[in-house]
Order: C-alpha cells, then sequence, then structure tokens
C-alpha cells in the first residue's frame, strides 16, 4: 500500500530548483556599484596618560554634509590601529571609547595621502562613571518595530528562577499550572537560543525551560510576525533567548536552589583575551518522588459497553535533565568573526501509576479492575554548529553569513504494565526506540541600499533524518514469557527535507515604516514502515508571504499593522503509528500521512511608550483550516477511547492584548493581560467542537527595599484557549520571593514561597462529543517552598558586545 501526496508538485519540482538556485544566487553580494579609487588613512589610539594602545575603540568617519552621513564604522585593533578606506573629501573622525573623553577631529582625505599612522590620544574621563549611575535605566519590556523585548537582567529575582518563571512575566506569553507554555495563544511554536535552533528545545520544551537558569539570560525576544528571513515553522511565533556577552578578562557565577518539590543548579563561564573568547554554560534539574492524585471518568452518553468507567489512582514522578552549551569565537579582524559551539543535554523522566478501575453496566454487577503502569523515558541529544559572519568597510550595516548546524537526538522509551480483572490477568511490555538526526546549511545577505532601504535574502536547507523502532509484548501469565505482538510492531524510517529561498526589503516613505517579504519551501518526505512494506511520500511546495506597517503618531506613540503567514511540519511523535495500548480500552497512536499544517494571522497594535512607562493594546485575528490536532473517539460497542491525531481541526481566534510596565531605580512591575475568543472544530466529526472565552492577566513586581534587599513577586489566573481534548479549567497562580546579596553584591541569596495558600492544587479538564464525556483531573503539589544562591565571581574590563562580528539578536529589522 503506498500514499501519494501531491503528485503534481513531483512533477513541477524542477520550478522550484530553478528558484531555489537563483535565490542562491540572490544571496551572495552583488549589490555592489563599480569601485571608486580609494584613499588610505592609518590611526592609532593610545591613552594619553601612559601611551597604552586602547584595543576595540569605535571609529567612525563622518561626512561633513547636511545628513551628517556615516562613511565608516568600525573598531581599533588589539594594538589601537585602525585603517580607513574612503572617497576624497572632508570628514569628521569621531573616536570613543568607555571610560575616555571622545575625540572629534577635521580630516582632509585627498590623492597621494601619506601612509604614516597618524597618532591619536585619548584622556581618561574621571567623571564616566558618575555619568552612568546617573543615566536612566533600561525598561524591563521594550518593543522593536515587531518584536517584544523583556530584559531579563533588569529583572533583580530573574537570576534566581529559570525560564518558565520569568516568562510568566512576558506578555504574549501564559504558562499553565503544569509548566506549558503558550505563545499568543498557540502551543506550537519555535524557541531559538542566540538566534539558532537547539535540540533541548526541539524535544522535550517543557523541562528545558525549567532548568534553563535566569542567571545566564541578557533578554528574551518574543516574535509574533516573523520576517521571510525567519523559517515558516512556529505557529504561534518564535522565542529567542539572548544570553549574556563575553566580556573583556573573565567572569562566571555558580548557582543553586532546593525545594520541597524538586532542585536546580547551573554554572557558567566566559574568557575574553584579545581576538579570541569562550563561553560555557552548564545545568541540570529535577524532582524526586512527586506524588499526584489522578482521576478519568469515561461516561458513554449511548450507553451499550458500559455505563461509566472511572480510573482512579497515585503517581509517583521523577525527573531528571541537564544541558551543557559551550562557544568559542575568534574574531579574524574588526570586519570578520567565526564562531564555532557545542551542546550536549539529555536527562530521564519516570513514573509509577497505580490506579483502581471501577466499571458500572446495566444491570449487571459493578466491576473492580487494577491497573499498575511503569514509565521509564530517556532523551540524550547533542549538537554542533559554526557560523562566519562578514561585515563590510563603510557600511557597517552590510552582512554576509554562512551558518552549518548539526542536531542529534535519540529517545527510549519502556511501558510496562499489569491490568488485573476479576476473569484474567494481562501483562504488557512496550518498547519504543527512535533516533533523529538533522542537518542545516544556510546563507544569508544584508544590503542596505541607503538608511531607509535594506533589502535581506537568503537560502537555507535542512535534512532530517528519523528512525523508530517500536516493540509491543504481551502475556497473561506472570510466569511465563512474554510473546510479540506483530501487529503492532515495526521498524520505521523517515526523511524529510526543506529547501528554502527568501527576500525581504524594508524600507520607509516619509513616516511609514514597511517590511514586505516571501519565502518559498520545498518540503519533500519519505517514510518506510518495514514490516508491513507501508510506503508515505509527500512533496509539497509552500509560499509564505509577509507584510508589516508601522508609524509613529506621536513622539511616543506608534501603531503597527502586520500579517503573517506560518506552518508546523509534523515530527517523528506526531507521525509514529505505534499504538499505545497498555490500557486496552484507551488506546492512542500517531498518524504518518499527517501534512504541514498552515495559520494566517493579522494584528493591530498601538504602543505608548514615555520614559520607563510602556503601554500596548493589541488586536488580533488568526485562521487555520488544517490544524494537526490530537482528537478522541469512543467506540459504544467495545466502550474503547481512541485518541489520535489528523489534519482536521479548524480553529478561529480573536484576541485582545493590554501590557503596562514601569520601572525606576527601586521599583518595577506591571500587568500583563490577554483576553481571547477561539472557536475549534473536527472537520470529519461534526459532533466534536468546542469554544468559548478564556483569558491571563498576569501581575507582577520588583522593590528594592535597600541597595542589597529587594522583594518580587508575581501572580494571576489563568484559563488556556478550547481545545478538541483536555480543555482545562481556570487556575490562579501567585508567588513572592525575598533576596539580598553580600560581599559587594557577588554573593545573592534568595528564599520563594510558591502558591502558599493552599498545599495541593486540582487541575480539571474534559473532553466530550455527541456519544460521550471525559472527565479528569490531576492534584499535585501545590505549596512550593525554595532557596537559593547565585555567586558571581570575576574581573570585568570592558563589555565587548559592540566588536563582535556576530550579532546573535540581530533579528526583525535590527
Amino acid at each position: 500500500m503506498k500514499y501519494v501526496i501531491n503528485d503534481n508538485f513531483i512533477r513541477g519540482n524542477k520550478y522550484t530548483k530553478i528558484f531555489v538556485l537563483f535565490t542562491i544566487l540572490l544571496s551572495f553580494p552583488f549589490f555592489t556599484v563599480k569601485a571608486q579609487e580609494k584613499v588610505k588613512f592609518n590611526g592609532m589610539v593610545k591613552d594619553i596618560t601612559n601611551q597604552q594602545p586602547i584595543p576595540y575603540a569605535t571609529i567612525r568617519l563622518i561626512k561633513n554634509n547636511e545628513a551628517k552621513t556615516v562613511v565608516f564604522s568600525s573598531y581599533s585593533d588589539t594594538n589601537g590601529q585602525f585603517t580607513i578606506n574612503a572617497d576624497t573629501g572632508i570628514y569628521l573622525l569621531s573616536i570613543t571609547f568607555f571610560g575616555y573623553t571622545s575625540l572629534n577631529n577635521n580630516l582632509k582625505f585627498y590623492h597621494g595621502m601619506p601612509p604614516d599612522i597618524n597618532l591619536f590620544l585619548m584622556k581618561p574621563s574621571v567623571n564616566q562613571l558618575e555619568q552612568i549611575n546617573i543615566t536612566a535605566q533600561k525598561a524591563l519590556i521594550t518593543q522593536d518595530k515587531d518584536k517584544l523585548i523583556y530584559n531579563v537582567d533588569q529583572d533583580p529575582s530573574a537570576k534566581s528562577e529559570n525560564l518558565t518563571d520569568i516568562f510568566r512575566k512576558i506578555p504574549m506569553l501564559s504558562v499553565d499550572g503544569e509548566g506549558n507554555i503558550q505563545l499568543n495563544g498557540q502551543t506550537n511554536y519555535k524557541v531559538l537560543l542566540n538566534g539558532r535552533e537547539t535540540a533541548m528545545f526541539a524535544l522535550n520544551v517543557k523541562d528545558a525551560l525549567r532548568g534553563f537558569p535566569g542567571a545566564v539570560i541578557s533578554k528574551i525576544e518574543v516574535i509574533t510576525a516573523p520576517s521571510a528571513k525567519y523559517d515558516a515553522e512556529g505557529i504561534g511565533g518564535l522565542i529567542n533567548i539572548i544570553t549574556k556577552k563575553t566580556i573583556l578578562g573573565y567572569n562566571g557565577y555558580l548557582n543553586a536552589y532546593y525545594s520541597n518539590i524538586n532542585y536546580q543548579s547551573s554554572s557558567n563561564f566566559s574568557i575574553q583575551s584579545g581576538k579570541f573568547a569562550i563561553t560555557g554554560t552548564y545545568f541540570l534539574s529535577g524532582n524526586y518522588n512527586n506524588k499526584s492524585q489522578i482521576t478519568s471518568e469515561t461516561t458513554p452518553l449511548k450507553p451499550t459497553a458500559y455505563q461509566k468507567r472511572l480510573l482512579d489512582g497515585a503517581r509517583i514522578a521523577n525527573r531528571f535533565s541537564n544541558n551543557g552549551l559551550l562557544e568559542t569565537s575568534y574574531s579574524i579582524d574588526s570586519l570578520q568573526t567565526i564562531v564555532a559551539y557545542a551542546n550536549v543535554s539529555g536527562g530521564n523522566n519516570k513514573s509509577k501509576l497505580v490506579q483502581n478501575i471501577t466499571t458500572s453496566f446495566a444491570g449487571a454487577a459493578t466491576q473492580y479492575d487494577v491497573f499498575d503502569q511503569n514509565i521509564r523515558n530517556n532523551f540524550p541529544s547533542f549538537g554542533i554548529g559554526s557560523d562566519f559572519i562578514k561585515k563590510f568597510i563603510g557600511n557597517p550595516d552590510k552582512e554576509l553569513s554562512f551558518r552549518f548546524n548539526g542536531q542529534f537526538s535519540k529517545n527510549d522509551g519502556l511501558n510496562n504494565s499489569l491490568m488485573n480483572t476479576a476473569n484474567s490477568d494481562l501483562f504488557m511490555q512496550n518498547e519504543s526506540y527512535s533516533k533523529n538526526r538533522e542537518y542545516t546549511i544556510q546563507t544569508d545577505f544584508i544590503q542596505p541600499f541607503t538608511k531607509l532601504m535594506k533589502l535581506e535574502t537568503g537560502v537555507k536547507f535542512v535534512f532530517r533524518n528519523a528512525k523508530a523502532n517500536y516493540l509491543s509484548l504481551r502475556k497473561t501469565d506472570e510466569n511465563l514469557p512474554f510473546e510479540p505482538d506483530y501487529f503492532n510492531s515495526d521498524n520505521f524510517a523517515y526523511q524529510q527535507q526543506v529547501y528554502s529561498g527568501y527576500g525581504s526589503l524594508s524600507f520607509t516613505l516619509k513616516k511609514l515604516n514597511f517590511r514586505t517579504g516571501i519565502r518559498l519551501e520545498n518540503t519533500s518526505v519519505n517514510g518506510n514502515f518495514f514490516s508491513s512494506n507501508t510506503e508515505v511520500r509527500q512533496n509539497y511546495t509552500t509560499l509564505i508571504p509577509d507584510f508589516s506597517a508601522n508609524t509613529k503618531l506621536g513622539k511616543n506613540y506608534t501603531v503597527v499593522l502586520s500579517y503573517t503567514k506560518r506552518l508546523q511540519r509534523p515530527y517523528i511523535n506526531t507521525l509514529n503509528p505505534f499504538v499505545n495500548n497498555n490500557d486496552p480500552l484507551n488506546i492512542s497512536y500517531g498518524n504518518p500521512d499527517l501534512s504541514a499544517q498552515t495559520i494566517h494571522t493579522l494584528s493591530f497594535q498601538n504602543r505608548l511608550l514615555k520614559g520607563a512607562n510602556f503601554i500596548t493594546f493589541g488586536l488580533s485575528a488568526s485562521y487555520s483550516g488544517n490544524m494537526i490536532v490530537q482528537y478522541t473517539t469512543f467506540n459504544e460497542l467495545s466502550g474503547v477511547s481512541t485518541t489520535q491525531y489528523g489534519n482536521i481541526g479548524k480553529n478561529r481566534e480573536v484576541s485582545a492584548l493590554l501590557t503596562l510596565s514601569t520601572s525606576s531605580k527601586k521599583f518595577g512591575g506591571g500587568i500583563n493581560s490577554i483576553l481571547r475568543y477561539n472557536k475549534i472544530e473536527n472537520t470529519i466529526i461534526s459532533t466534536q467542537m468546542e469554544q468559548g472565552f478564556s483569558w491571563q492577566v498576569a501581575m507582577y513586581f520588583n522593590y528594592k527595599v535597600i541597595k542589597s534587599f529587594s522583594i518580587s513577586g508575581n501572580g494571576g489566573i489563568d484559563k488556556p484557549a478550547y481545545s478538541l481534548i483536555n480543555t482545562f479549567n481556570t487556575f490562579p497562580f501567585y508567588q513572592i520571593n525575598f533576596g539580598y546579596k553580600f560581599f559587594n553584591e557577588k554573593l545573592s541569596t534568595t528564599i520563594n514561597f510558591n502558591k502558599f495558600f493552599n498545599k495541593w492544587r486540582t487541575n480539571r479538564s474534559f473532553t466530550e462529543d455527541a456519544n460521550f464525556k471525559i472527565q479528569s483531573t490531576n492534584t499535585s503539589p501545590y505549596r512550593v517552598t525554595y532557596i537559593g544562591f547565585t555567586y558571581n565571581f570575576g574581573k570585568l574590563k570592558e563589555n565587548l558586545s559592540k566588536k563582535r562580528g556576530v550579532n546573535n539578536d540581530d533579528l526583525i529589522n535590527n
């Protein structure tokens, strides 16, 4: 049996190849004009007091015209020297460096200038530190065109928090009581680390976010309308986590916290010497013997097999995860940088579930059964990559980059269960093993034509290779050996190639700023089930347009209108047809026929930024007619509930967002709120439909009582959006944190009280249609108290983030 999908695209694939080849040509810097004869000027920057060279001073050459155009921008090398190539004419040379008084000299460039090195002496600024102390503090939340930025380094409580805690305070993001994240109301999104994809966030987002320490993060960017530069994947958008930059010298930190239900520890170090820099981070987290009460009640609305089935029991869970990141960079010169990096992550989840099953029948005695289940999952992964970034003399915004990335991960699981009934026993053992490899090659080119117009273009190739082996065994007597269930055992190989090219143009017309672009992605899929001799073949091309416009209606007031189309491709966990049938009346499996889902989003935002006060109000509407969703069907005769995946979701959603934030020297805080209405339908089962309002209102604050003592906290109420299965109830969340610093702020200590009014929290959810209703509860530990510390060490000399050729936070229209 063969599945053939989009055969027209296969036959027309040559047009895609032509497009890709054309875009490859576009990605190289051919947007240059005929070179004019340049004049070379050599200089050296020194300290006037000790005659020592000053490395990495900022050098700018400004044309002496009305616009004061910057024609050259670079940095002095490690010996304080620099070279300028420019046309003849009269210029202003500006030299600046932290801790020194700026130098401004008028220069005349002419043919035949001597090659001598011109000496520039800079005078230390004795009041430089005073000036920094009285400079206004950066706002906690800012926006740059179509991305929202949460400045983590301005949040005093972030050092003792993980990413899940920090996400609760960021507009557009919502976190439920179980730590599940939604971006702009969507559960499908892409998480980047310094602008790159990593295996840790691709496979187990929740665990990775729980373990990632806030102490190493500089800022978090939330992008709900990505430009054509970014992959079309990520239905809700992108979350880009920017770590702190390397500094000249060395520094680092050690961090740990311990609570009644979990623990976390992390360490970081950074070294910068001359042109070479290295940064490393390692962190681990976990919980131990977390006990929760689980119930699930299935009620057929047209009883045949039974009248009601109730599962009631307890789960004990243990989780451990750890991640290591290492990045090195080498500045070949002031314009070229090469970066190499690697990451290693992994961990395991273990849980034991014991449930009593009560089944009621019409006209028959109630049946009592016992269901025991032991589940184990291991998920090691690692990745490597390298970037090369080249800037250009006389045009600091012009950039050419080449990137390679490889991600490799595994996941092996074991599920042992015993179904003990009055008539018989059923022992089952389900084993699954999957291996994923992903390689990415891309090149990007940025060409500014003028200050008001910029073109970005590039190509990207992604090659994914996944394999899965699954084996189901069963027996009815404990003393007998397991027998294979060949109907639920197979080997599965899956290959996916994505070829893409894009072009994005941003320009300004009077007071209107525009960004428009288009991305073309061709996806080829080959899947094979070896035992059943089944094949999956897919080939489809997706056109991804985007548009954004913004303008200032006043000094502090900006409006933004944007449209974007995004898609989400299925991964191995949703494609794998392995049937999880440990409970024979509750089974679930994947769907190898899944294709990509798409969503269209139109948004309008009003932003008011005045000093440290920020207000935004936004409206958005989205639509998807082929969402990948899980849905449950119920067989009235057998009483079996089957949960599976399909491109059968139609979701329409409108939402309103309101954000208020403020910060001062002592206080910072704000309110994030979102109100949404969504209607989601099953396009093949008309009786499955949910609709209604959902919301989140969250408040947060931090207050510096004295220089060394601060109080912070957050809290709110949340109701997740409606879905076809497991629509959750409304729940509150809150916590307060007390922090104190010792030893010149090198040691930060914290004590946190999380959800202290209630020891337990019960999470309720429901799934229903015209045939059945499932109601579930999960009662888990709610009151958490933890203590922690962060110790900083090292010697800081100068922030070098401007020097590096790699601009990892160079996102939309930056």
